[in-house]
């Protein structure tokens, strides 16, 4: 029983950080002031490396890209609103502890 304890205790200590990262789903992007921006919400205390975030349309066109852990999507592509639509979403990021890397669906709704 120590034994599987020990290597449960170890299994979710390696993966702590990747769970602490939160993606939405969605996001208004209508100036309202609520819900205007998008990007993944992580625990301050994480070392981040390697940051790499895109967002595409559903035909794969890159929309957003960044690199910087702090910036965020506003919903405009070269300065104009996206339509409202389902993007498609890639991040990759390196922690002192783990590589996360996610993909997802993300809803821009106006």
């Amino acid at each position: 029983m120590k034994k599987l304890l020990l290597i449960a205790a170890m299994f979710v200590g390696v993966t702590t950080s990747a769970q602490e990262v939160y993606i939405p789903n969605a996001f208004t992007p209508n100036g309202d002031d609520h819900n205007d921006v998008w990007k993944p919400v992580f625990n301050d205390t994480l070392s981040i490396s390697n940051y790499l975030l895109e967002v595409y349309t559903r035909s794969g066109q890159l929309v957003f890209e960044t690199r910087d852990s702090l910036q965020y999507w506003d919903g405009t592509y070269w300065g104009s609103d996206v339509n409202e639509s389902t993007y498609v979403y890639r991040l990759v990021m390196k922690t002192d502890t783990d590589d996360i890397r996610r993909e997802g669906f993300l809803e821009v709704l106006r």
